[in-house]
């Protein structure tokens, strides 16, 4: 009996040996463990226009990447022109990150499964001013970032995409227009596909804003977003106007679009 106790005991504190270690071991990863913090910036625009002032951006992903495999993801609240971003990495390694701002909105335009390669969804049969202002979105990237310790980093988010701005100088009336376009945007190469697909901002409504172009101005027809490289290059651009039962559709074959950059097509489509 007395043997028996003896094995008994000695199994309980192996036992317990194994518990203190299995609770050093969880305390030393705690203590690898750093505080990365970012502020990140989104821009302020002055023009005198309601459309593209970032104010529709409500959600701020931040991805973190051990080379192209995503080994962390979290997402913050956007509430004003910047967002502090708190991340708690293991240190010693090297990181890329991905920062992506946007309207999580419906309808949902953006598919960010994958945030090294993000999708524009198609758009709805119908949209109104408001949904395709939700289009608006923002990136930065830090690539090849070696963590040994806590550390802080401003970032400013651009717009991967360029805008574009349909307006006449005559009476508002209900538009859709139609342009080719890319379909994915990889943000840490700041490269978008080559081959595109068609895009139709078919407006359900037409709206009283207005912008200024040296000096005219001009009432909305149309507005939209699309990926578009960092460097110029030219699309074609469908537009048809509506007006009860007729309809007339002006092709534009070359109107050049770059990436945070507004391409405007304006004139006199319509009567006054």
């Amino acid at each position: 009996m007395k043997n028996l106790l003896h094995h008994i005991q000695i199994l309980v504190i192996l036992a317990l040996l194994m518990a203190i270690h299995s609770s050093c071991s969880n305390e030393w990863q705690d203590v690898n463990d750093v505080q990365v913090n970012f502020t990140a910036t989104l821009p302020i625009d002055t023009h005198t226009r309601s459309f593209g002032k970032a104010e529709h951006i409500n959600t701020l992903v931040a991805g973190v990447f051990n080379g192209l495999k995503e080994v962390s993801r979290q997402s913050f609240a956007v509430n004003g022109t910047s967002v502090d971003i708190q991340l708690t990495l293991p240190k010693n390694q090297t990181y890329n990150f991905v920062f992506w701002a946007y309207n999580n909105s419906s309808p949902n335009i953006y598919n960010i499964a994958n945030l090294t390669a993000i999708k524009m969804n198609a758009l709805p049969d119908q949209i109104t001013f408001a949904q395709a202002e939700a289009g608006d979105a923002f990136f930065a990237t830090m690539k090849e970032v070696a963590i040994m310790g806590n550390c802080s980093y401003p970032i400013e988010l651009v717009r991967p995409l360029a805008q574009i701005n349909i307006g006449t100088s005559g009476v508002p009336m209900k538009a859709s227009f139609k342009v080719k376009a890319p379909e994915t945007f990889y943000p840490l190469e700041n490269t978008v596909s080559e081959a595109g697909i068609d895009y139709t901002w078919n407006f359900s409504e037409t709206t009283d804003e207005k912008f200024l172009i040296d000096e005219n101005e001009y009432n909305y027809l149309a507005i939209g977003y699309l990926f578009a490289p960092s460097t110029a290059t030219s699309v074609a651009v469908e537009l048809t106007l509506t007006d009860g039962e007729k309809s007339q559709t002006v092709q534009f074959p070359q109107v050049e679009i770059e990436a945070n950059q507004r391409s405007n097509i304006v004139g006199r489509f319509t009567t006054e």
